[in-house]
């Protein structure tokens, strides 16, 4: 193991995996595993059980000569094992999922909000939103807030205006006083 100091001398080119542990170690391991999740795959289709990650992870144990097995991070982060498995899985699973569309009226409209409401109940009303309608609220919002903020800034001069107008009044008031 490199010191930080001497890690820093290395160029980036050493650093990088050696390609004959690619040749020899890895692409070895990774057949190993597409084998496996196949071998695995069509025993439980044969046996007309679920085939599902944790079903392959289990009945590969059985498979392997050596019982190791692989598992699921094996199986998902290897891309020939992963595509045999997403063919065969029992579990289809809803591949485009829509948010549930609001029923209001019109979500981009920010109301006057309550101090005491009940955050958890706002929370689930936003989850329940689209992303569209979320961005079209924020965006109404983050307007709000600089309207308001202009308004405040344009206030705060007025009032300061005053009193430097009223200040100025009581020194002459005072000096007329004097004479």
């Amino acid at each position: 193991m490199l010191s930080k100091s001497n890690q820093e001398n290395v160029p980036d080119a050493a650093q990088e995996p050696h390609p004959w542990l690619e040749e020899k170690v890895y692409a070895r391991l990774r057949q190993r595993t597409v084998d496996l999740v196949k071998r695995s795959v069509d025993a439980l289709s044969l046996d007309k059980q679920r085939v599902s990650l944790s079903a392959i992870v289990a009945k590969s144990k059985d498979l392997d000569t050596e019982h190791r097995g692989i598992s699921e991070s094996a199986i998902l982060d290897n891309l020939e094992a992963r595509a045999y498995y997403e063919q065969h899985r029992s579990w289809q699973g809803n591949r485009k999922r829509q948010a549930k569309p609001m029923t209001v009226a019109s979500p981009a409209q920010a109301g006057p909000v309550k101090s005491d409401r009940n955050a958890q109940r706002a929370r689930q009303r936003y989850l329940r939103m689209s992303k569209e309608a979320l961005v079209d609220r924020l965006l109404t919002v983050e307007r709000t807030a600089a309207q308001e903020r202009e308004r405040w800034l344009a206030q705060q001069d007025e009032v300061l205006t005053w009193r430097l107008r009223a200040q100025a009044a009581e020194t002459r008031l005072k000096e007329g006083k004097r004479t």
